[in-house]
């Protein structure tokens, strides 16, 4: 072991119940027996070492496993000043006391001056003990004061590193306009082009001189209601930097108070949030044109489908057609209506996104007479399948006869294509008091259970795997979600091979209290 890995070892004075390590040196046996009488009257516990040469205090030395070391002065071959200069050499921070015969006052003071702890009489041995507690207590308050000073630079050590490291700075400021500073980390440099000096009360730059005027006015109210209320504030708003870029800065802050109430200053952290508010601005302009594109294509586009669909719907009306011309004109008049529906799921899903919802008009509504003429309708267009009704109870409601109609041509039209062409599709309609079911059934494969999470989510579709012509855009079911939703109502699917796809719509008679209609 090391001199300074054994001083380190010893520099902890022993807890007062710990039996104390004495070193002592003394060359009269009777002298030391003396002492360590007077040290065991004083109720002291210790485990005494005697050494009597410079040979014997240099072994002694060497492990540094002491908690104190008593000395007589005048040894054989050397003096106290050669012996107090070996223990402070090898053992710095024990206490170091003479014990001494004959000792003057002009010696003792020199002594203490090279750094003895005290000194003690041999004739005056009731002082003995009173001195080594004083020393070490001495020693023990030294030693927790030195672990005190380094636990404290090392938290100021680690602070520093962590606010070295952060993306940002950390800044203590005076609640009032103009926010002048008086901390500022040095990563002040890298977000604004100032160093932390320049922050400082009496500085170049304060908070609101880098910020935009607008940002002041919009955070100065903000911050004091914040500060009112004990809250923490956070905020975003733009600086100038010092070379003149415009930067956007999150801060969050916080006010620390005085005994009194009163706020002593307001501590945070600020970053550079630029990138992201970039980012933010690329996608809402990207999802605005998107969105304004695909409504004005689809606005565009439902004029000439409605002549489309206008011009075979009468040609179907006409007698003397063949079957082969009627079977073509059904076939233009189905596609028509398919993308029909596909240009008001986009527009519906537009109008979502653009955070309108889908608007709904309540009216006086049977759903069983209203189901049965929506039937009647997919009929014509799916004159080869088999659509059952069945009713029960009175449905009489308040709902929006367009979009119910839309909810139950959707949830059927993906029955019957997701269905085997033998299979019956089903309808239900059913009173369960202030509620009204609708629900549609289909036989065929299941719904995969990977799927069944994302069903009703847009873009999304009710199978893996589905052909070139029957391949939807995927809204159908989130338009539906979306208008069971806008009418206070639920839907939920159920998918087994044992009992089919059924999808349940449930909606109160009338708009939910505190919805408007």
């Amino acid at each position: 072991m090391t001199k300074s890995a054994a001083a380190e070892r010893r520099s902890i004075p022993p807890e007062p119940d710990s039996p104390l390590a004495i070193l002592l040196l003394e060359d009269s046996p009777l002298d030391a027996e003396l002492i360590s009488a007077r040290l065991e009257e004083g109720g002291l516990s210790f485990k005494l070492t005697r050494v009597d040469s410079h040979v014997g205090l240099n072994e002694a030395l060497s492990g540094c496993r002491f908690d104190l070391i008593l000395s007589d002065y005048n040894l054989p071959g050397f003096d106290g000043v050669a012996a107090l200069s070996a223990a402070h050499l090898a053992c710095p921070e024990v206490p170091f006391i003479f014990v001494s015969g004959a000792l003057g006052e002009e010696k003792a003071i020199e002594l203490l001056k090279r750094g003895a702890t005290d000194y003690v009489l041999k004739d005056r041995l009731e002082r003995l003990v009173p001195s080594v507690e004083r020393a070490l207590r001495e020693a023990r308050e030294k030693s927790d004061r030195r672990r005190a000073e380094e636990q404290l630079r090392e938290r100021e050590r680690t602070l520093s590193t962590l606010m070295g490291n952060l993306p940002g700075m950390v800044f203590r400021c005076n609640p009032n306009l103009p926010w002048l500073f008086e901390f500022a980390s040095e990563g002040s440099l890298a977000l604004t082009g100032w160093r932390p000096e320049d922050f400082y009360a009496g500085g170049e730059v304060t908070w609101a001189s880098i910020m935009f005027p607008e940002d002041v006015k919009r955070l100065e109210p903000e911050l004091k209601v914040a500060l009112a209320e004990r809250r923490p504030y956070s905020a975003t708003f733009r600086i100038r930097t010092r070379q003149g870029e415009q930067r956007w800065v999150w801060v969050r802050s916080s006010a620390q108070y005085q005994p009194d109430g009163t706020i002593a200053f307001v501590e945070g952290f600020a970053t550079d949030i630029t990138q992201q508010k970039q980012a933010e601005e690329e996608v809402r302009q990207r999802t605005e044109f998107e969105q304004q594109l695909l409504g004005i294509v689809s606005h565009d586009l439902r004029n000439p489908l409605n002549a489309i669909m206008l011009g075979a719907a009468t040609l179907l009306r006409r007698e003397g057609l063949d079957d082969k011309s009627t079977n073509s004109v059904r076939r233009i008049l189905g596609s028509a209506e398919r993308a029909t529906r596909m240009i008001r799921d986009l527009l519906d899903f537009t109008q979502v996104r653009l955070g309108g919802g889908i608007p709904v008009e309540r009216k006086p509504l049977d759903l069983h007479a209203h189901a049965a003429q929506v039937l009647e309708e997919l009929e014509h267009t799916h004159p080869d399948r088999k659509l059952e009704l069945s009713q029960q109870g009175d449905t009489h409601g308040e709902w929006d006869p367009d979009r119910i109609a839309q909810v139950i041509t959707n949830l059927v039209g993906n029955a019957l294509k997701y269905s085997a062409p033998n299979t019956v599709v089903g309808v239900k309609t059913r009173d369960e008091g202030d509620t009204v079911v609708l629900e549609v059934h289909n036989w065929g494969e299941p719904i995969a259970v990977e799927l069944m999470g994302n069903l009703f989510k847009p873009l999304s579709r009710g199978a893996a795997k589905v052909d070139m012509q029957t391949r939807s855009i995927g809204l159908g079911l989130y338009i539906v979600a979306s208008i069971v939703r806008g009418h206070g109502g639920a839907i939920s699917v159920s998918s087994t091979v044992e009992g089919g796809t059924l999808f349940s719509v449930r909606l109160p008679r009338s708009a939910p209290a505190g919805r408007s209609p």
